[in-house]
Order: C-alpha cells, then structure tokens, then sequence
C-alpha cells in the first residue's frame, strides 16, 4: 500500500503562492528579502513565530517558518523559481480566458452581420420581383388601369349598367377597353370566350370567376397586381379597387 507524501517545502510554498493573490504578494515580497539576506528573514520568522504561537495551522505561519530555512542561495532560488511559475500560470490562464471571451463575441458579430446579410438579400429579390413585375407591364395594361380608377371614382354597381356612373361587371370591363379602341361584348362569358387565356396573370388582364365551384362564367373584373382587381362587384361592395375573394378563376388577356 502506497504512502502520502508530506509536500516539500518548496511545494507548500508554490501552492500557497497560487491560492490568493495576497498570498503571492506576500511570497513574492518574502523572496526579495530573502535575496538580500537571510539574516532579516529568519528575524521576521521569530517574529511571525511569535506572533502566531496560538494559530500553528496558519498559512501565513507555515510560510514563514518555511521561507525563514531559506538561508542560502539555492534555496532562495527554488523559491523564486516557485512563485514566478505560478505568476506565469495565473497570468496565463487570464489570457486565455480573455481569448476565449473575444472568440465568443466574435462569433456573435459574424452571425449577427451574416442574418443581416440573408435578410438584406431576402429583400433585394422581393423587390427585384416587383420590380421585374412592372417593367413588364405595358404601357397599354398601365393606361387600362389608369382609366380603371378614373371610371370607378364616383360610381356605382347597376345591373346592366354600362356606364359613365353605374357599372355591372361586364359593362365595367367593356366600358374601360373601349376607352382603349377595344370592343368587349356586355357578358362576362362572352368576354371569356374572345381572350387568349393565360395560367399567370398580369397587370391589365381579365380575372373570370366561375358560378360555383367550377361551372360558367358569371363575373369579370380587371386585374391590378399584387391579389388586387378593378371591378363592378355588386350593390352592397359597388365599384373600386377590391382584394381578390375567391381563387375559382380563370385569367385572359386582352391587350
């Protein structure tokens, strides 16, 4: 069965030297002097000797009857050794846990500014999406939807109405190509029967929407962009820009 070893002298100092930063200070302090002389060493030693009689388990005491066998200059160079290896330690492991920290608040700022790059781009192909939407307006489309607002300030929904105040969804449509020099029959499936029809819409075309859930035609209306139509709804919504309220549809382009 294996003994514990009683730490050297050396030891106890190191290891006392590296609990507390007073401590170190202290030991740093005690090895001076001890370079100086060693005569002015043992002294403090008797002193703190005395002074520490009633407390032999205390540290400051331990070290100081230690330090006071120091005499020579071997052993006052061991010391130094001890207490500079642990200063070095200490000082070490505070540079690296600095290190550590600024690693860390790196790595933040790069995920920080790489979200803020994703999102940017994000933005930029929305917006390149739009714009690409309107460059490919006509300039006709813009005109049918220009005259689309001036018909619907102030008007209102009639059935078989045809215009220049009351509308009903077909008479709307006719009303606003024929300002374009193009003539529409007053019937939404009339008008849906003459178009090329086209699976994605654009600005300016016609938006049919079906009886039902998939029957004949039975109201048209103007698309605007972005889920939004001119038209002559009914009496109780009348005529204007509207949100699109149904997907049962079907698209034609006229112009």
């Amino acid at each position: 069965m294996s003994k514990h070893r009683r730490p050297t002298r050396i030891q106890r100092l190191g290891n006392f030297a590296s609990n507390s930063p007073l401590h170190l200070t202290v030991a740093a302090g005690v090895a001076g002097t001890l370079t100086v002389t060693g005569t002015v060493v043992a002294s403090a030693a008797d002193s703190t000797s005395a002074a520490t009689k009633d407390r032999p388990n205390s540290p400051v005491a331990a070290a100081a009857h230690d330090v006071a066998q120091f005499s020579d200059p071997t052993s006052q160079l061991a010391l130094h050794d001890a207490v500079a290896t642990q200063q070095q330690r200490r000082q070490e492991a505070i540079a690296a846990a600095r290190e550590k920290a600024r690693l860390k608040a790196k790595a933040k700022r790069e995920a920080a500014r790489k979200r803020a790059a994703e999102k940017r781009a994000t933005e930029s192909r929305t917006f390149s999406s739009v714009s690409r939407s309107v460059e490919r307006m006509s300039a006709s489309a813009s005109h049918a939807l220009q005259i689309a607002r001036d018909a619907a300030s102030g008007a209102y929904y009639t059935h078989g109405g045809a215009g220049p105040n009351g509308f009903d969804c077909s008479g709307f449509t006719m009303y606003v190509f024929s300002k374009m020099g193009i003539s529409l029959p007053h019937s939404a499936a009339s008008q849906s029967a003459m178009v090329q029809h086209v699976s994605s819409p654009q600005p300016g075309d016609l938006v049919f929407v079906y009886n039902g859930g998939g029957g004949s035609v039975g109201h048209v209306a103007i698309y605007a962009g972005g889920g939004y139509w001119w038209e002559a709804a009914n009496e109780s919504v009348g005529v204007g820009y509207h949100r699109a309220w149904t997907t049962n549809v079907s698209y034609g382009r006229v112009l």
